[in-house]
């Protein structure tokens, strides 16, 4: 039994640095996701692969560089936080050349979502760390702007629990009642794709927090299906699903996602929620990963159980 390891709080004038271990992000939006972040005080640095031109087709920079750009942020002892400055695609390609040692002998506010999933479960696993799935500076700068990003920050800063979405958004469940758990997730494909593999480890006891992006409803379906068959959906505690976004029109007869979960989470049977603000919407919670949590049917919704940061 290992012991969950915690993040030094984020303080005024801490150090974020920005990486980019998938895709390279757009630097125009990227500049003003930085100057949204130094104007509430803090200090900015940029990943190596950021600052050079080492972009290949769709990915910021070869698999062992982008590895090392993210252990180089987590060693460096002049960061404080490291934020992922987009997802995209290939953070999972970089999982073999990651030393999740350092990462657990330096640990770090680590933050990011959609394709970033992949090094959420695997630090999670590995070094034993909560990290945070949350808005990115990237192609996030609208919710950045908006008065709820003031909370994600207060949560960094370890000011506040709070991150259940406003009692004024509808939020559905598809079976209703509590659980208590372990926050895991976010995005399906990612969770999916790293079944069979050693980067998915137990989840008896987790909680799923599960989104996704131009994904068709048979996509879905086949992600569950790949639970079903792998003896893992039943091991969940319950589960959370936020925006199922940009879905691809087709003239062919096919199901709405919100039929696919009720089926599949019906099989299961645990508590699950649907239309929580996460994913690739227009709003964003921040969901602090590998943390205990518990879920309800009701308002809040969300709560968590212990402090996220030290």
């Amino acid at each position: 039994m290992y012991s969950t390891i915690k993040p030094p709080k984020l303080k005024e004038g801490d150090n974020i640095r920005i990486i980019a271990p998938a895709w390279a992000p757009d630097i125009k939006n990227l500049s003003k996701g930085i100057e949204i972040l130094r104007h509430m005080g803090f200090k900015i640095s940029l990943g190596k692969n950021i600052k050079r031109l080492a972009q290949i087709s769709y990915l910021s920079a070869p698999d062992k560089d982008r590895a090392s750009e993210l252990i180089e942020a987590f060693k460096d002892d002049s960061v404080d936080a490291i934020f992922c400055g987009s997802g995209g695609y290939g953070s999972m390609r970089i999982l073999p050349y990651i030393d999740f040692d350092i990462i657990k002998e330096h640990p770090k506010i680590f933050l990011g979502y959609s394709d970033i999933t992949a090094l959420h479960i695997a630090i999670n696993n590995f070094a034993h760390l909560v990290t945070f799935h949350g808005p990115m500076p990237g192609p996030d700068v609208d919710e950045m702007k908006k008065p709820t990003y003031k909370n994600h920050i207060n949560v960094l800063k370890g000011e506040t629990l709070e991150i259940s979405p406003p009692t004024e958004r509808v939020v559905r469940y598809v079976i209703s009642g509590k659980a208590t758990g372990t926050s895991m997730g976010t995005n399906f494909s990612l969770v999916s794709s790293l079944i069979g593999t050693k980067y998915m480890k137990d989840v008896n006891g987790k909680i799923l927090f599960l989104e996704d992006v131009s994904t068709t409803a048979w996509d879905i379906d086949r992600y569950f299906a790949t639970l079903e068959l792998a003896g893992l959906l039943h091991d969940f505690e319950a589960f959370v699903f936020g925006d199922f976004t940009d879905i691809p029109k087709t003239e062919d007869a096919t199901p709405v996602i919100e039929e696919i979960v009720q089926y599949h989470v019906g099989l299961a049977n645990k508590p699950a929620l649907y239309g929580m603000p996460f994913g690739h919407g227009d709003e964003q919670m921040l969901i602090p990963l590998n943390a205990k949590m518990s879920i309800s049917s009701e308002a809040p919704y969300v709560e968590l159980l212990e402090e996220v940061v030290d």
